[in-house]
């Protein structure tokens, strides 16, 4: 019998379809198929239901995975923990998926970093996304998000947050005024990032209570893309709500002004999540020490 079937078999239970489980286990569709059929043959018992539209697992395969997947876990933990202590460089793939915003502007400078000081290390950052419900522990070593996350099997490190603020253009300005309250918007073009189409603002009045109005006038250009966005503002044809670390280079070149600064977003936290339980190999400790003191005060 062969651990990369038996790893089939625990990859389809856990993620719950061929599919997925093939990405998560970086094989084509049709290697995890014939795996799985290897295995079956081998114990002489089917051990997936296969239909148009689920897989689920036999009674008898159920009770195999069940007993199978503590063991399989453990190997692969002793093996990946001596692995470690034969060498004293830390080496070792990373999986890692980050928002593309957040990546741009500031994690990719310390990923290269980090890469330049450990060469043993290899990075893989296939899946950009800032959404909560598409990592798992067996895709992903380290996740970055932006936003409250939901309770999962990973740990949760804040190291830093984010503070959307109004921007446009000099240009912009001059020809339609700058607003001064958040009801003045309704009158000047929008330029959202999607799923950002309504704007919080929030300002402290005069009895030191906080206000908050909601923004929710037309779009007028909606982009899942940030950069993308900021290059709309810059060119004239906006105000913007975006996130400080994206437009603080083009604020301080004069590109972009910000507005309305009595006026802004709640912050949303930064999070780094990663293993909770277990074994954690040592390039993987390194990696997430690192970013903690490289992105201390962000």
């Amino acid at each position: 019998m062969k651990l990369d079937d038996l790893r089939t078999l625990i990859a389809i239970a856990q993620q719950g379809s061929f599919r997925a489980a093939a990405s998560a286990l970086d094989i084509p569709p049709a290697t995890l198929s014939r795996r799985l059929q290897r295995l079956e043959d081998t114990l002489g018992s089917q051990l997936v239901i296969r239909d148009s539209r689920n897989v689920s697992l036999t009674p008898l395969g159920q009770n195999y995975f069940d007993r199978c997947q503590p063991l399989i876990e453990e190997l692969e933990s002793a093996t990946t923990e001596l692995q470690d202590s034969s060498h004293s460089n830390p080496r070792g793939a990373l999986r890692i998926s980050a928002p593309v915003g957040l990546l741009t502007y500031r994690l990719m400078p310390l990923f290269n970093r980090f890469m330049a000081q450990y060469p043993e290390v290899t990075l893989s950052l296939t899946h950009l996304s800032n959404q909560h419900h598409d990592y798992s522990p067996e895709q992903y070593d380290v996740v970055f998000r932006v936003g409250r996350q939901p309770d999962s099997s990973f740990a949760a490190a804040k190291i830093g947050q984010s503070q959307r603020i109004l921007v446009a253009s000099p240009d912009y300005l001059a020809q339609h005024g700058a607003p001064s309250h958040p009801n003045d918007l309704n009158q000047h073009a929008r330029l959202a990032s999607v799923p950002e189409f309504e704007w919080a603002l929030t300002c402290k009045d005069e009895n030191h209570q906080l206000e908050t109005i909601w923004v929710n006038s037309p779009v007028r250009m909606a982009i899942a893309d940030l950069n993308s966005i900021k290059q709309a503002a810059i060119d004239g044809l906006g105000i913007a709500s975006l996130p400080n670390y994206v437009v603080a280079d083009d604020c301080q070149q004069q590109r972009l002004t910000t507005l309305m600064d009595d006026w802004c977003s709640p912050p949303r936290p930064i999070y780094m999540l990663y293993q909770r339980l277990g074994y954690i190999p040592a390039h993987i400790r390194c990696f997430t020490d690192f970013m903690r003191d490289a992105l201390a005060g962000f």
